[in-house]
């Protein structure tokens, strides 16, 4: 038996136990309407009460739940990914005993919630393997308890808020060394090393008092530091055009950018500066910030119906890289 209300995704249906339990109320009825004992009518009465009373509490329970999700590492399309289940009960009645079916890409995650409080928030942590890169939203959540006698279980149906960017897969792959090593290297220069000088700034609390260029502090009063150059060697400029002409197909699309963000991927953590180009857009460093941004426009990259475009002079795009296991 199951009683839906539509218009706030809720459905109530009675368990196998509550099933049972309603059987017994019908025939306790019938032979009290039949026999006329008061005590059969007392116990008629209160199994009504209780089923009732049980329905109303789980209605309670899940009146007002939200959920949202946020990403705890970076996730990669077609890998598991561990993200933050926030369960918010903003009602004044607490949430007890709660089963949530997360349906997110591959299959359903369930997730046990015992117990959350009046005007708190629950955390919960959830492991999904989403199958596509991009940013992901409309995740729905099936929340169901059947608290407290269970005798009737209460379910809700939400769209879970917030949303998690999947970054493009990567995999292992090999770069295509240019003809002339000279030409793609791009120098630059960046404070932090033992060079000449790069800039002056004041000093931050922690900071080795070495540093401290005493004249230029007494001169205005404050205490600052001279940062001195530091050059690296930018390996490679990788680069991707989303240009729909540019492409045979959408699914050659994903996979020259799966080839850039594995490569992309690779020679971050190598240690070597990156570098990222598309239409409009170049980022490049080696710092965590600017791989977690090239990764993030990867994710959400799209093609568009602009007129090719060659890219950067000497930069590396999908076909200077290849996959391992496609060369084995």
């Amino acid at each position: 038996m199951e009683v839906r209300f539509r218009r706030r995704h809720r459905a109530e249906r009675l368990t196998r136990s509550g099933l049972l339990f309603f059987l017994a109320i019908v025939a306790i009825g019938a032979v009290a309407v039949n026999s006329g004992n008061n005590l059969l009518y007392l116990t008629f009465s209160v199994l009504l009460s209780a089923l009732i009373f049980s329905g109303l509490l789980s209605v309670a329970n899940l009146q007002h739940l939200d959920v949202s999700i946020e990403s705890m590492e970076d996730i990669y399309a077609g890998q598991p990914g561990r993200v933050v289940l926030q369960v918010r009960n903003a009602g004044s009645f607490p949430l007890f005993f709660a089963h949530i079916s997360l349906k997110a890409g591959r299959g359903v995650i369930l997730l046990d919630v015992p117990f959350v409080n009046a005007h708190a928030t629950g955390q919960f942590s959830v492991v999904l393997t989403l199958p596509a890169r991009g940013r992901t939203r409309g995740i729905r959540a099936e929340i169901s308890s059947t608290f407290p006698f269970g005798i009737v279980e209460m379910r809700r149906d939400v769209e879970v808020k917030g949303e998690v960017i999947v970054y493009p897969a990567v995999r292992p792959v090999t770069l295509r060394q240019q003809e002339d090593e000279g030409e793609h290297r791009l120098e630059r220069a960046r404070a932090g090393g033992d060079g000449d000088y790069f800039s002056l700034r004041r000093y931050e609390e922690g900071e080795d008092s070495r540093h401290i260029d005493w004249k230029v502090s007494a001169r205005r009063g404050d205490p600052y530091v001279i940062e001195q150059e530091a050059r690296y060697q930018q390996e490679t400029v990788f680069y991707i055009d989303t240009a729909r002409d540019a492409w045979p197909d959408a699914p050659a699309f994903e996979i020259g950018v799966s080839k850039v963000a594995s490569a992309l991927t690779t020679a971050f953590e190598r240690g070597e500066a990156i570098a990222l180009a598309l239409p409009g857009v170049f980022l490049d460093g080696r710092e965590h910030r600017v791989w977690q941004e090239a990764m993030e426009l990867l994710a959400l990259a799209e093609l568009v119906d602009d007129p090719p475009h060659p890219g950067p002079v000497h930069c590396s795009t999908h076909e200077d890289i290849s996959f391992v296991d496609e060369a084995l």
